[in-house]
């Protein structure tokens, strides 16, 4: 493979890490699909490394939504981009997240962003490039944000955030930056683009997400709010600005996601002992879901970054 064709790979597809990482499909389970089912057929270097297009990407987000919402692989493994649009718009579970508002949004740069982690943030990442040429028009969704890293802010930048915005068609956009002057950084303040610095550090985007998006983190769900990394990098940060709140906050947090799973594993005897397990599972989730909340507000209000 000549240098202009590696050059190609690197600009217009996915290696299979990347792949899983925007899709949150294991490597594993992907291998699988492609196997037995050939959800979609990736390009193969010479040294055997799979190449996923954007296409491909496309494809196996609407599949796994769809396979996330109870329908077998099988049943959608072979069908069209149509066609999978379609069987989500027709079951308007397919696309709801249990009551969760979550954000859609591109990542122009480098930064790795596990999906764990983006679950817990509540964004979904649907599309990581290193040129903005290569943004697309067309995503199959709404996004409602960009995160662009730009090592350098200058004069020029304003008006190539501007083209990122219009070329993704977002909402907004948020602008992470090495260096910069203050006059050309302050110039690009605007409402619909917000600054802060590399590298990208998880609370800064959350905060960032909260103060532009309403109804961002509003939701009758109960899922983690913070990867146990996240409540850790808290706890330790705590230290440093003299308050053990954040350590028995996080304490509280560990205990109750234990006896949701100590209750959702328990040996039950009859339907009555079955529910009010059930209940115990549910209650003991809302409570950790609220002190999550209260621990994302303290480290705010605390400046702690996570």
């Amino acid at each position: 493979m000549n240098q202009k064709n590696i050059m190609n790979d690197l600009e217009q597809n996915y290696r299979i890490g990347l792949t899983t990482q925007i899709t949150g499909i294991r490597p594993e389970t992907l291998r699988a699909w492609e196997r037995r089912y050939e959800v979609v057929k990736p390009v193969r270097t010479d040294a055997g490394d799979r190449l996923y297009s954007q296409a491909d990407i496309d494809r196996l987000l609407l599949i796994k939504k769809l396979v996330d919402n109870g329908d077998a692989i099988s049943a959608v493994a072979n069908l069209n981009i149509e066609n999978l649009e379609k069987r989500i718009s027709s079951c308007k579970s397919a696309i709801s997240t249990s009551g969760r508002n979550d954000l859609n949004f591109i990542l122009l740069g480098r930064t790795i962003l596990d999906k764990k982690s983006l679950d817990s943030m509540r964004l979904n990442m649907i599309d990581v490039v290193q040129d903005p040429k290569n943004i697309k028009s067309n995503y199959h969704c709404k996004i409602d944000f960009v995160i662009a890293e730009i090592s350098t802010i200058n004069q020029g930048s304003f008006k190539l955030l501007q083209k990122i915005l219009k070329q993704s068609k977002a909402s907004k956009i948020l602008c992470a930056y090495d260096f910069g002057k203050e006059s050309d950084i302050a110039l690009l303040k605007t409402q619909d683009t917000g600054i802060i610095k590399l590298p990208l550090i998880h609370s800064e985007i959350t905060n960032w997400c909260s103060d532009n998006f309403s109804n961002y983190m509003q939701s009758t769900s109960t899922a983690r709010l913070l990867t146990d990394n996240d409540i850790n990098n808290i706890i330790n940060s705590g230290n440093t600005v003299n308050c053990e709140c954040p350590r028995h906050l996080g304490d509280l947090i560990f205990k109750l996601v234990a006896f949701e799973k100590y209750s959702s594993e328990c040996e039950v005897r009859n339907s009555k002992d079955a529910e009010i397990h059930k209940d115990l599972e549910e209650t003991s989730a809302k409570a950790r879901y609220m002190i999550e909340e209260a621990l994302m507000r303290l480290a705010k209000v605390e400046g702690i970054k996570y």
